[in-house]
């Protein structure tokens, strides 16, 4: 049995929503696929996780096969060749351990890939990004549609109670902690950001734990 998993991410800033598709292919023909948004990703992190994401619904279809009515597994996975699939060398090489990773604070995120990967062994195949690829074209699709699907929830949400306003001027945006907050520079208050009610916002001070800039 050969199975291929396509994967694709899309993101903008680790501030806004990412999304994530994958497209499982067994022996030539499409199976299954499956597509999830991210509160906030960076384009690696919607990578990353369309991949583990992907990889994970193979390891659930395999398991499925040799798994009893009382849910215990009833013996070894069936012999199956799995491949990565994406268009992202990056990716690819830190499920191969081509790459080293060096990101501390997505090292739990890392070893769930490097699970699935030994779990399945499974191997690499690099695919050129929007080159026509059929499956590869449907993962971008679906990754957006996450992305955005998310993003329309925002826009769509109502305005929360807010003592600073609408787009009020005299206002800072300090990144913290993973969180954006809008600081009233006239009247000292301090509120997370929500683009919906304080409109969007242009330069960022990024404050850090051990330094600031």
């Amino acid at each position: 049995m050969n199975i291929e998993v396509y994967s694709d991410g899309s993101a903008t800033t680790k501030d806004k929503p990412g999304g994530y598709g994958w497209v499982m292919v067994i022996n030539g023909v499409k199976h299954s696929e499956g597509k999830g948004h991210m509160p906030g990703a960076s384009n690696n992190d919607a990578e990353m996780e369309a991949a583990i994401q992907g990889l994970a619904a193979v390891l659930k279809y395999l398991n499925d096969w040799v798994t009893g009515e009382d849910g215990r597994p009833l013996g070894p996975l069936p012999d199956a060749n799995v491949t990565l699939v994406s268009d992202s060398q990056l990716i690819l090489g830190w499920a191969s351990g081509v790459y080293r990773f060096k990101q501390a604070d997505k090292y739990a995120k890392y070893k769930q890939l490097e699970f699935l990967v030994k779990r399945l062994d499974a191997k690499t195949r690099h695919v050129k990004g929007h080159s026509g690829d059929e499956h590869n074209e449907r993962c971008d699709k679906l990754a957006n549609l996450g992305r955005l699907q998310k993003e329309e929830e925002l826009k769509s949400k109502p305005p929360e109670q807010t003592l600073i306003g609408t787009k009020k001027t005299g206002t800072l945006c300090v990144w913290y902690k993973g969180i954006l907050k809008v600081i009233d520079l006239d009247s000292n208050v301090i509120e997370n950001h929500d683009r919906i009610t304080h409109g969007t916002r242009g330069g960022i001070l990024e404050i850090r734990e051990d330094k600031s800039r």
